[in-house]
């Protein structure tokens, strides 16, 4: 009998874990209610393999906001275990697929914090603050002296990152969930002040495994 389980879709996959001897560790996306939840898996049988696992979905309830999901009634054995959420029953995709990766550069065991909304940025050689307005909304502010045109390209990083919408100014963005994610957006400030390496090594990632012609190597 085989070993694969019927567990949604494979959204994302980090493959030769540097911290768990070279493990697949996979993100994989189910819908229940119309909710989508999510599970970290691998199906290594190495030590260390199912602490590890552990780690990375603790690190995505600590860092991102997510919580636990609760076992639908009836359900299989594999659907009532590990599953986590967002608390707004929303996919955030993009967003969740860039942290899960990010995490995954964590060692197991390592202190597990939310990141904070105000960041030093060296191009504004100043402080950059996301400022929630409510509703979903969050304002990139520059503090003063820092460069204010920093203030909105991190906004536009925001909006490419986490497939947030543009609003009202150019400094704002909203979760089209119309929810706060303070922690998802602390989480993700790093990236969207380096919004084009982001990209870069998003295009590298997804290219990983895909035979290509010499001509576009």
């Amino acid at each position: 009998m085989g070993k694969t389980l019927d567990l949604g879709r494979r959204i994302e996959l980090h493959s030769m874990d540097p911290c768990c001897h070279g493990i697949s560790l996979a993100l994989y996306r189910i819908e229940v209610a119309c909710a989508p939840r999510f599970l970290v898996h691998t199906y290594s049988s190495m030590d260390g393999a199912r602490e590890r696992v552990a780690f990375i979905r603790e690190a995505l309830l600590v860092t991102l906001g997510m919580e636990v999901a609760d076992a639908p009634p009836d359900s299989p054995m594999m659907l009532t275990h590990g599953w986590i959420q967002f608390p707004c029953r929303s996919d955030h995709l993009r967003a969740l697929k860039r942290a899960f990766l990010d995490l995954c550069k964590l060692e197991t065991g390592e202190k597990l914090a939310t990141k904070p909304l105000t960041v030093f940025d060296k191009k504004a050689n100043g402080e950059i603050t996301a400022e929630g307005r409510g509703a979903g909304v969050y304002e990139m502010r520059a503090a003063a002296g820092a460069a204010p045109n920093r203030a909105t390209a991190i906004a536009r990083g925001f909006a490419k990152l986490c497939e947030m919408d543009l609003v009202e100014t150019a400094d704002q963005v909203i979760f089209p969930c119309g929810i706060a994610h303070d922690a998802l957006v602390g989480m993700l400030m790093f990236r969207a002040q380096n919004v084009r390496s982001a990209m870069q090594e998003e295009e590298m990632t997804a290219a990983r495994g895909i035979l290509s012609a010499p001509s576009q190597q």
